[in-house]
């Protein structure tokens, strides 16, 4: 594949020039070529540094142009100013691969460090050199010893693959991933991204997770479809910071990126396959669980636990993130009661402790453990144990039992729990005999089974439905609609809203627009009484706050009072309001207010969101999103979502709602979004789900306004 073969020149390159090399060495220089060495790196070294002469047993280049042998990767380390002009060098040499260690570009948020970002992307431009950088440490490839960075740092070599957008991921994968295999610093992105890198990951065979630290993403479709690709392949876990207001600043400070609305990104990342870690702390035992672990078929999990307390903890933690405490069978009870003291009740947790007491704590462990996983009904184990002796030195030799048992069963993960001032030595031990993973607290090893668990059960088998368009749609009665608001220079469109949706297909209100009582009169005659009267006004958003809504209207004389109301209420809320009369709708009171709409996402394009709706919206900002267009799997999975589902399900003897019907409407949601870019954001507020059929009672639209 082509980013195979790109990005091996970046991770396996056999030559190497590194330009702007200081001739200070030693501790605190940072020096790039003394890293590298020191790596092991066994290709050919050309450093480049005006100055020439040698450095570190090497002959210094004076020029890129100067290197009279093949280049596979530059690495520039030169003040800011010089790089766009090294870079038009390796272009002119033919170099197809460049590290740009420099920083100050579009992570400095000034003119210059702008326009010489452009100028690099604009160099590149229909060459065959491409860009990783700037303001990155680069590649780190532990399995052939590259490394380009300028820190000093030692990790374990693990089948991980990380793609970052800050050098610390790569500076400490120990802590944060629990080792590396290969890294890519993608920096500020000015070429290569996520996409690429991710692609060539999950074509690498010595890798076997991959892991993202995103701040912002560049080309969120392709990025997206590329993962539904590359997720049942190989388990890829997303740490996404900049989640809070002041991180998305901070992020667009560091990077460059547009850090965009955390729950977005969250949708989208659902919808790919792509997992998404809460915080760093659980990054390192995850991808140990995805390494150790080749499979879980589902989610009842057994307790084996050395105390009560324990075992309660266990059980919370197991509700907590899904899963199921199993119900042993009536077999396994009675092979637990045969080991177990005569006073003791045998269940799911199963406490060991009294009996390994009196019988012996490994042969207890061993018996026990076998029996659990021996059983049908279970799927996975916890097994709690302490680490009080030091694993060189244990005579109850609790490592090697519980490796002994849980290697019988492979398709049953057995998680252990150690605490005690010797876990971290009993969490090598395991880590070392690939069968069983340490995990810190109960928390975290449910929380991580159960990510094993959801890939295995559904993103590795994965089959996305494929989208359907909705084919009974008017397009251009929809855009033509829009054309004439922006036209009158109209910046929000409210009444013609509800015409641009009903025109694709979504269920609309019967209405009309009176600009005058009389006109009101007329309407609501045609309609039917009782019906509902709201200001018509593209300056007025909140039309129950402005007290422009009227409803349950049962008689002309109530309809003539209450239009001239809302009318002084428009004018005395906003005065300078542009008013184009007053709606006149049917009065529907059975169903529940959703609100239906979306916008333009700056990185996903076209976003769908849904949730409860009416004047509890924003209070209650019970919402899910998707991007869009969205199948009718994807629809009724945002109704779950959220709590409008039980109440639409008919819960509390309420009267179900139309969710085939709701369905249907998001689809067509979704479909519009896409179809018309001059679309910046609609909603329908509330659409109301009947008992047949929905309802589209209020909505309004934003165009989009370009230069």
């Amino acid at each position: 594949m082509g980013h195979h073969i790109l990005l091996d020149s970046f991770v396996n390159p056999q030559s190497i020039a590194v330009i702007g090399v200081s001739s200070r060495t030693g501790p605190g220089t940072f020096n790039v070529l003394e890293r590298m060495l020191a790596s092991g790196y066994q290709g050919v070294i050309y450093p480049v540094n005006p100055r020439g002469g040698s450095i570190l047993g090497l002959k210094v280049y004076k020029s890129v142009k100067d290197i009279d042998g093949h280049v596979d990767l530059a690495v520039i380390a030169t003040p800011r100013t010089a790089v766009p002009g090294v870079v038009k060098q390796c272009t002119e040499m033919g170099i197809k691969a460049v590290v740009i260690i420099t920083q100050g570009f579009s992570d400095a948020h000034d003119e210059a460090g702008m326009l010489m970002h452009q100028e690099i992307v604009n160099t590149i431009r229909g060459t065959k050199t491409r860009v990783v950088g700037p303001n990155t440490i680069g590649i780190v490839n532990t399995f052939a010893n590259v490394d380009t960075s300028f820190v000093s740092f030692n990790t374990r070599t693990s089948p991980v693959g990380i793609v970052c957008q800050s050098g610390i991921l790569l500076n400490a994968s120990q802590d944060f991933a629990g080792g590396l295999g290969i890294g890519i610093d993608i920096g500020n992105t000015c070429d290569i991204g996520f996409t690429e890198c991710m692609e060539y990951l999950a074509d690498h065979d010595q890798i076997q997770v991959i892991n993202l630290h995103m701040e912002g993403l560049r080309d969120g479709r392709r990025f997206l479809a590329a993962a539904r690709e590359v997720t049942p392949r190989k388990p890829v876990l997303v740490l996404k910071t900049g989640s809070s207001e002041e991180g998305a600043r901070a992020a667009s400070s560091h990077s460059g990126s547009l850090a965009g609305e955390d729950a977005v990104f969250s949708a989208a990342f659902a919808q790919s396959g792509i997992i998404r870690v809460e915080d760093s702390t659980r990054l390192a035992e995850l991808n140990q669980t995805f390494i150790t672990y080749r499979q879980m078929k589902g989610k009842r999990i057994a307790f084996m636990t050395i105390s009560g307390g324990a075992g309660i903890m266990a059980v919370d933690a197991c509700s907590k993130n899904g899963l199921k405490a199993a119900r042993l069978s009536d077999q396994t009870i009675t092979a637990l009661a045969g080991i177990f003291p005569d006073w003791m009740k045998v269940g799911n947790p199963a406490d060991i402790w009294p009996a390994g007491m009196a019988k012996g704590y490994g042969k207890i462990t061993a018996l026990a453990l076998d029996k659990i996983l021996a059983d049908d009904n279970v799927d996975a184990v916890l097994c709690a144990t302490t680490g009080y002796l030091d694993p060189a030195n244990d005579p109850l030799n609790t490592i090697d039992v519980i490796n002994d048992i849980a290697a019988r069963y492979p398709d049953k993960p057995t998680a252990v729990w150690v605490f005690g001032p010797h876990k971290q030595q009993y969490a090598k031990k395991f880590r070392d005999a690939k069968v069983a993973v340490a995990y810190n607290s109960p928390e975290s090893a449910l929380y991580c089974l159960a990510k094993l668990y959801q890939y295995h059960s559904t993103i590795k088998e994965q089959q996305y439905e494929l989208y359907q368009a909705p084919q009974d749609t008017n397009h251009a009665g929809a855009a033509a609609i829009i054309a004439a608001g922006m036209g009158n220079h109209i910046t929000a469109l409210n009444e013609q809203a509800l015409d641009v949706v009903e025109a694709y297909g979504i269920p609309v209100v019967r209405r009309g627009l009176a600009q005058t009582p009389e006109q009101a009169l007329q309407l609501a005659e045609d309609l039917g009484y009782p019906v509902a009267l709201k200001i018509a006004s593209s300056d007025i958003t909140h039309k129950s706050d402005a007290g422009g809504v009227i409803l349950n209207i049962k008689s002309g004389y109530e309809l003539v009072k209450a239009y001239d109301k809302i009318m002084q209420n428009a004018l005395a809320h906003r005065p300078d309001a542009r008013i184009n009369g007053v709606l006149v709708q049917s009065q529907i009171t059975r169903g529940t207010e959703v609100i239906l709409g979306g916008r333009q996402d700056p990185q996903f394009g076209p976003v769908l969101v849904y949730g409860l709706g009416g004047i509890y919206t924003e209070l209650v900002r019970d919402v899910t999103f998707r991007i869009a267009p969205v199948t009718r799997d994807e629809a009724l999975e945002m109704i779950k979502e959220t709590q409008s589902y039980k109440i639409l399900s008919g819960a509390r003897g309420q009267e179900p709602g139309d969710i085939e019907g709701l369905v249907d409407c998001i689809v067509r949601m979704g479909a519009l979004l896409c179809d018309l870019p001059e679309i910046t954001e609609v909603d329908i507020n509330p659409l109301l789900v009947k008992p047949s059929g929905c309802l589209a009672l209020d909505a309004r639209l934003i165009p989009a306004y370009r230069e």
